[in-house]
């Protein structure tokens, strides 16, 4: 049986000894589950994976997602994405995570989970910083909490504002306007963990484009405030997927953001990743209520 140890912030859980690479059973499978949703991020160390024994341990976390840029994604494997900062890398997709976001919000059924298979990481940076919105939605004053349960806010997938220090907003692509067109969710500002009932706040930035009901300037201003109380220091990890790991974390009770990295193929500074990532609830908790679900006009 595997180790753990908490990482080095207020939140996160390193895991040590697990192999992924073997078949996991119904019990350790639910305690690596709980391990997640009690501490919403997981570092698993030193795996050694080909890519089926990866998606299978993928599945187990719930339903892939489908993702709409078929250019990232495996060609043998299209559930997993890759993720690299090769030279080849066309200079308007760089640093395309470096702001603060929480995956799939902008589809009317976001991600659940997300994992990183770390092939590759440079010696220096690398590293992806999370916001624990459980805590942050704890610590706001119990009448801003009454005012915003119950809120629904729009999203559109380049919809949200950026602060200082996050890669800005870029021209569409084809792909990127098409989905902007077509899919415009309204999603919980409040979020009740299906799992383990603790309310979070959910995606206060990256793609928030409004609260239904409120008028723009109010609703903006009111995101703004969400989104600088939930990134403080005091509810933030920065760690890091060293070559080998398996890096994931709870959409419904996180957000987070890349650091930037520099485009090279220099030994040492190479960095390749695959990711997958899930939507709705892993089978072990198929009897809980689905977190989303779409319109009866898209189901």
């Amino acid at each position: 049986m595997w180790t753990t140890r908490r990482l080095a912030g207020p939140f996160g859980m390193e895991v040590v000894g697990a192999d992924l690479g073997q078949e996991i059973d119904r019990p350790a499978m639910k305690a690596l589950l709980d391990l997640l949703y009690e501490h919403h991020v997981l570092v698993i160390r030193g795996q050694s994976l080909d890519k089926p024994a990866y998606s299978r341990f993928g599945h187990q976390w719930g339903r892939p997602i489908d993702f709409f840029k078929q250019a990232h994604l495996d060609p043998d494997y299209p559930e997993l994405i890759r993720i690299s900062n090769s030279p080849d890398v066309p200079e308007r997709q760089h640093n395309g995570a470096a702001f603060w976001h929480t995956d799939g919000s902008y589809e009317y059924v976001p991600a659940s989970v997300t994992m990183l298979y770390a092939l590759e990481a440079p010696d220096v940076g690398g590293e992806t910083m999370f916001i624990d919105t459980a805590a942050a939605y704890d610590a706001l004053p119990a009448e801003t909490r009454a005012r915003i349960d119950g809120l629904q806010v729009r999203h559109m997938i380049v919809g949200g504002k950026r602060m200082e220090g996050e890669t800005p907003l870029r021209p569409f692509e084809a792909d990127v306007r098409h989905k902007q067109e077509t899919e415009k969710p309204v999603h919980p500002l409040v979020l009740t963990h299906p799992v383990t009932g603790r309310k979070a706040l959910y995606a206060v930035s990256g793609t928030c484009n409004g609260i239904v009901g409120m008028p723009d300037d109010e609703a903006e201003a009111l995101l703004a405030s969400l989104k600088q109380h939930a990134v403080q220091e005091r509810f933030r990890l920065t760690c890091k997927a060293c070559r080998d790991d398996v890096l994931i974390w709870d959409n419904l009770a996180t957000m987070h953001s890349a650091t930037p990295t520099v485009y090279t193929g220099e030994a040492g500074k190479r960095r390749a990743l695959l990711r997958f990532s899930t939507r709705g609830l892993p089978p072990l908790y198929a009897d809980r209520p689905a977190p989303f679900t779409p319109p009866a006009a898209v189901q």
